[in-house]
């Protein structure tokens, strides 16, 4: 499909790059060039020489390798792909791109596993009543916000049953981590969509934060029958912060030189994580 530059998606795109740090959108490359990955050619031995670039370059992030934690890694890295774009379209626009692994494709950095760059391949959207674009012949229009929630869910499952249906780990991860993935990059996406590290000091950030995050992911529901993990704690001098338990892990602790877990890991009790926000201020 060849895409226009002025299309909803692409300015839409363009607006949610600008407020997301280090998410950046694209729209319409040609999946083989420059680099570019559409995320259905990503195969069993895509994914294995993958995790092997991903294990060689631990030890000069970290300090140690580990074929777990490559393969966690991997893994998060490719549910990122459509959960964080998702969520961002979401929050910012009242929009959902198509984001099947057909539609989506990612660049890796120069000699770098890391996914730096993530681009749409489909112009058509969802979006609401009052949408300046719900006119767009690309666009289809939901009754409300729920109806949206429920399209951006029904979206990253669809992603993720694609993915995992044929997704072969080096290392065997824990069968909840797998999809697991997805809902915590749809998550972390929504978090991320304000600035991923809210305090007491804004309130009214965190407060919408939460209204997001139990729009999208409210539970009970088919494609994620758990509710948003984001919830506020209070450290020990009484600030109140915002952060949530993954439900998968990346498994960083097995590389960490001090073997300790991420903030947002499940390993780490909220006592911990507590005190590791409060350190940031102090």
């Amino acid at each position: 499909m060849t895409l226009s530059l002025s299309s909803a998606v692409a300015e839409t795109a363009a607006r949610v790059s600008a407020a997301v740090e280090g998410l950046d959108l694209h729209v319409g490359p040609a999946p083989a060039a420059d680099g570019w990955t559409r995320c259905s050619d990503v195969d069993a031995g895509f994914v294995a020489r993958w995790e092997a670039d991903t294990a060689a370059a631990l030890p000069g992030w970290y300090g140690g390798t580990h074929p777990t934690t490559a393969s966690a890694f991997v893994l998060h890295w490719c549910a990122s792909l459509p959960g964080l774009t998702g969520a961002a379209f979401f929050r910012h626009a009242r929009r959902v791109p198509v984001l099947g692994r057909a539609a989506l494709a990612f660049r890796r950095g120069p000699g770098n596993p890391i996914p730096v760059a993530t681009a749409l391949l489909d112009e058509r959207f969802w979006c609401l009543p009052d949408d300046p674009a719900a006119g767009d012949p690309a666009a289809t229009v939901v009754g409300n916000v729920d109806a949206l929630a429920a399209v951006l869910r029904a979206q990253i499952r669809g992603h993720a049953d694609e993915f995992l249906a044929e997704y072969v780990p080096g290392r065997p991860l824990p069968r909840r981590a797998l999809l697991g993935a997805f809902f915590d990059a749809l998550d972390t996406g929504v978090w991320r969509g304000a600035d991923g590290l809210t305090t007491c000091r804004d309130r009214l950030a965190m407060t919408a934060t939460l209204r997001e995050a139990g729009l999208v992911l409210p539970g009970g529901t088919a494609e994620f029958p758990e509710p948003t993990a984001l919830q506020p704690f209070v450290d020990g001098r009484g600030r109140v912060w915002l952060s949530r338990k993954r439900t998968s892990c990346c498994y960083y602790f097995k590389v960490s030189g001090d073997g300790a877990a991420c903030s947002t890991c499940p390993r780490t009790s909220p006592a911990e994580r507590a005190q590791r926000y409060a350190d940031l201020v102090d």
